[in-house]
């Protein structure tokens, strides 16, 4: 039950991109370029895509609602990816970046859809490094809001003006 709990808290955490990602990979800080690879190797079901959004030993690890800090393996989850037949959406919004030479951080609020219904929601926090030119995840961690996912979507949603 620990390891399905496990590959489920690793998938929660990386399906960011749905009909949106077309709309932020055309304007993509550059910094955003493995998150956006990551998420669609997802939706691809393309585990090798995915491992390489990663620097090698990236680190994936959760605060639950216990306010632990969980960690899991980023190639059980890659291997999940390649196998899994669920439909695996997590829309991201309001994505803030910040750069400095070679590192960066992306903090990226999500509402998470399991075969098309809401299932949770949080906030993903990367760390990414610039390694031969190209960024990639160093370390994510992420978590689950315990509210109502219709009021955090709502509020971290900047508003559109028609």
């Amino acid at each position: 039950m620990k390891k399905i709990s496990t590959i489920f808290f690793v998938v929660s955490i990386f399906f960011n991109v749905n009909a949106q990602a077309n709309e932020i990979s055309n304007t993509a800080h550059p910094v955003l370029i493995p998150i956006i690879n990551m998420f669609d190797a997802m939706r691809e079901h393309n585990g090798k895509k995915l491992l390489a959004q990663f620097t090698q030993q990236a680190i994936l690890e959760r605060v639950n609602e216990k306010n632990e800090v969980v960690s899991s393996e980023l190639n059980e989850f890659a291997a999940f990816v390649n196998e899994t037949s669920k439909h695996l959406d997590e829309q991201i919004f309001n994505i803030k970046v910040n750069e400095s030479d070679n590192l960066a951080s992306a903090w990226v609020p999500f509402a998470f859809y399991l075969d098309g219904k809401l299932s949770h929601c949080g906030v993903n926090s990367f760390q990414l490094v610039k390694q031969k030119k190209q960024w990639k995840v160093r370390y994510l961690m992420d978590n689950s809001f315990t509210g109502d996912c219709t009021t955090f979507i709502k509020r971290q949603k900047p508003d559109k003006k028609h």
